[in-house]
């Protein structure tokens, strides 16, 4: 049993956006920013979409978790501690190491990558036009589950092969928050897990075919 309820999470995201406005519009314009880095398909851009990611993880970590949520939960600091440390794989990944290059291919993994992108993008406006309201809306970078979607939406949009190492946890996050909305019976978050497991899957399977045909 949870020791909160959906209308208990509902009003912490409320407070969250209530105390951190404007820097909501912040998060979704460097969101934006990483899709026109990868767009543009210069290597160059690894390192500054690696900076991105691990911003909304850190941020994602420290306050949503570490701050907030740890008013209703004694699962935040280990919790947190995830954020923290996908934060930190990224950082030395994709920045300090400048192993990443992405690209908006044709792929299958491209293509989901897209779609996974667009449904954390996408999940704020769509919360408002289902009733929800903006007030408790989740945003990228702020909010942990559109947070997870959408690096593996980036991930899988990787020139080369895909960083499966920067997968595994946010597929464990969709899995803890799958289980999470199946407590709450929140149906329209029970979606994150499939595409947790559809990315992950994807993402092997891309690795693979480049196995198979190096050129």
């Amino acid at each position: 049993m949870l020791a909160f309820d959906v209308e208990v999470l509902a009003a912490l995201f409320a407070q969250i956006n209530r105390a951190l406005w404007p820097w909501q519009i912040a998060f979704l314009a460097a969101a934006l920013a990483v899709l026109g880095l990868a767009a543009s398909g210069r290597r160059s851009a690894g390192r500054a979409t690696g900076a991105i990611l691990a911003a909304g993880w850190l941020a994602c970590g420290l306050i949503f978790h570490l701050h907030y949520f740890a008013q209703l939960s004694f699962t935040a600091p280990a919790f947190g501690a995830l954020f923290l440390a996908q934060a930190a794989l990224l950082a030395w990944s994709l920045i300090l190491r400048g192993g990443g290059a992405f690209a908006v291919g044709r792929g299958v993994a491209a293509r989901l990558g897209v779609a996974l992108l667009a449904a954390a993008l996408l999940a704020p406006p769509l919360q408002a036009s289902l009733g929800e309201g903006l007030e408790t809306a989740r945003i990228v970078g702020l909010a942990p589950g559109p947070t997870a979607v959408f690096t593996l939406g980036v991930l899988l949009l990787s020139a080369g092969r895909c960083p499966l190492h920067l997968m595994v946890l946010p597929f464990v996050w969709t899995l803890i928050a799958g289980a999470t909305a199946w407590e709450l019976e929140m149906p329209a978050d029970l979606a994150q897990p499939v595409l947790g497991a559809a990315a992950l899957a994807a993402g092997v399977l891309h690795n693979r075919r480049l196995g198979r045909n190096p050129a």
